[in-house]
């Protein structure tokens, strides 16, 4: 029998979702450690699309400085699922070895992405309709396939608080979403590499 979605007890309704999944000829713990553990920095591609995603960014600092020197963009160390937390995101729920969601609220479609003001704690984070803003939720989840394959699913939803929110993420997820929807089989490539 299926275990329910962590993902469900925080966002069951949305507005944008982006799924991806793959089997892996792997044991579910193997597939699982190395998905969370995986520093996606370290795949060329990824850092490629990353620097495209952030060239919005860069843009509008450049002219909102009129010339100055547009400030530069910090990267973390390292990039991987279990760094989310150290990141501004907040780990809203895990089951060892087989899920682990994290979440965040904020204005994605901002020039610099801004969050709520005050925290939100995972217990809150559900119930959260403050108006203007996006919850965002990530799942990592790893479901065994016979006795020695398993199925990684990587999902991602988004739920709007209020209309004028939905009317201004469409129009950020027009630009960005294209660059998410990449990300995703680039990394199942390289952590399939990775296992075998």
């Amino acid at each position: 029998m299926t275990e329910p979605l962590l993902l469900d007890q925080f966002i069951p309704q949305y507005d944008h979702a982006i799924v991806y999944s793959q089997v892996l000829r792997a044991p579910r713990q193997d597939c699982f450690e190395a998905l969370v553990n995986m520093d996606i920095l370290q795949i060329p591609v990824i850092r490629l699309l990353i620097r495209a995603r952030g060239l919005p960014q860069r843009v509008a600092d450049a002219v909102r400085r009129r010339g100055a020197e547009a400030r530069e963009v910090s990267w973390p160390a390292t990039f991987r699922v279990r760094d989310l937390g150290a990141l501004g995101w907040i780990k809203l729920g895990e089951r060892p070895g087989a899920e682990l969601v994290f979440g965040i609220v904020g204005k994605p479609w901002q020039p610099v992405a801004s969050g709520s003001g005050e925290p939100v704690a995972a217990g809150q984070f559900a119930g959260f309709d403050e108006p203007g803003f996006a919850k965002i939720a990530e799942s990592t989840r790893v479901d065994p396939y016979g006795d020695r394959s398993s199925i990684v699913i990587v999902e991602s939803r988004v739920a709007l608080t209020d209309a004028d929110s939905r009317r201004r993420f469409r129009r950020y997820w027009l630009m960005m979403g294209p660059f998410m929807k990449l990300m995703r089989p680039v990394i199942m490539h390289a952590l399939e590499r990775q296992l075998h």
